[in-house]
């Protein structure tokens, strides 16, 4: 597999020289670290720095253990030289541990299948880290939101706001914040499933932490590797933050880019050797109407779809426990005519309610609260006193 074929575009040689020259460049601020480190930008190779010397130097090879290891994109260390990137996205967000263990392979015919068992579903996610439930939409549900998700997203393209992704020729599309796109996409916040899964996780009051829908197309390059415990840096492994609910709009298999999913991964210090390598993983397959749940440790990517014509129209809820910060600042991106008419149910999903002395507006954090932006804040009142 060539570079090209691997990353696309802009992954090229030329990122890779300019990510070599600045770790080059920056060799003598290194020397804080005091260990010996080793780099992978996504080649065979490995880039050895010995920062336990004054100067730091690079070595050419090694026998000893390095004391860290990390990998990242090339791009990622020239945007983060250059002030566009905060630190630990350079570090391709969690893609990074002390020891890391590879994910174990396991047999396919132990691996969760669509079912109707909930109870099923939730050993399946406590033991895989995913699982897969069958009929969760009924027909004339995946036929109202599948149409919604394709007609939103040809207008968003033709509106110029469309989000493509899925490399140099982004033929994959994204539908960001769905809660103001559609009261198709506001009644499947209230789908009883929610209730059923969200809270055996993550404890009440779980919080919307995105909101879109994903659709792959035929030529899409395969996301890389990831978790989605994005923020939570140095990583902590040993619980799950959030869970996400991936609603299939057409039948998923693995070669219309269903997710990639490593089983198990979700369960220790385990990160892949090659983040841009989807061998040994699996694709999360079911019919139309499947739901697939999985928590926010998993190793999983957006799949290839190497078919030649079609799509792959997902959505995707992502819940986080209540004290995380949300991905989607729904307070300035949700549309005034839609706040006014939601559910508080729906409204405490993305935030407008306290909980834990969390959420409150001018001090009153009194649990329960529902929120909304005041009109008139308290602001400068100065009066003069005698001192």
């Amino acid at each position: 597999m060539t570079m090209t074929q691997k990353y696309g575009k802009d992954k090229s040689e030329d990122n890779y020289r300019r990510a070599v020259a600045l770790i080059k460049e920056k060799l003598p601020s290194m020397r804080i670290l005091n260990a010996l480190l080793m780099i992978n930008l996504g080649k065979e190779e490995d880039i050895l720095v010995d920062a336990r010397q004054t100067p730091p130097v690079l070595l050419l090879e090694t026998t000893e253990e390095p004391d860290c290891r990390f990998q990242t994109k090339p791009e990622y260390l020239i945007q983060f030289s250059q002030g566009k990137l905060e630190p630990r996205y350079a570090l391709f967000k969690d893609a990074f541990f002390h020891e890391a263990i590879p994910p174990k392979v396991l047999p396919v015919a132990s691996l969760p299948t669509p079912t109707e068992d909930l109870d099923r579903v939730r050993a399946d996610i406590a033991e895989f880290g995913y699982g897969l439930v069958k009929d969760a939409l009924a027909p004339e549900q995946i036929a109202t939101l599948k149409k919604a998700v394709l007609e939103q997203a040809a207008g968003e393209v033709a509106a110029g706001v469309a989000a493509k992704d899925g490399g140099p020729n982004a033929p994959n599309q994204r539908i960001w914040t769905l809660i103001n796109k559609g009261q198709e996409f506001i009644d499947l916040l209230q789908h009883p499933l929610i209730d059923e899964i969200v809270p055996d996780f993550l404890g009440e009051h779980a919080l919307i932490h995105s909101y879109s829908a994903n659709i792959a197309r035929p030529g899409n390059v395969p996301m890389q590797l990831h978790t989605d415990q994005v923020a939570i840096q140095p990583p902590v492994r040993e619980i799950a933050f959030g869970l996400n609910i991936m609603w299939f709009l057409e039948d998923v298999t693995a070669e219309n880019g269903g997710t990639r999913v490593y089983p198990g991964s979700h369960l220790g210090h385990v990160a892949p050797d090659d983040i841009f390598d989807l061998k040994d993983s699996v694709a999360a397959q079911g019919p139309a109407g499947t739901a697939l749940v999985f928590e926010s440790r998993l190793w999983h990517a957006t799949g290839p779809n190497i078919q030649q014509t079609g799509e792959r129209p997902v959505i995707l809820m992502f819940f986080m426990r209540s004290f995380i910060r949300q991905q989607e600042n729904n307070f300035l991106s949700l549309r005034e005519d839609v706040e006014r008419d939601l559910p508080d149910k729906v409204k405490a999903m993305l935030g407008f309610c306290t909980t834990g002395a969390l959420g409150g507006v001018e001090g009153d954090v009194r649990e329960g609260q529902m929120v909304k932006r005041l009109k008139n804040p308290v602001g400068a009142l100065r009066k003069t006193t005698n001192v």
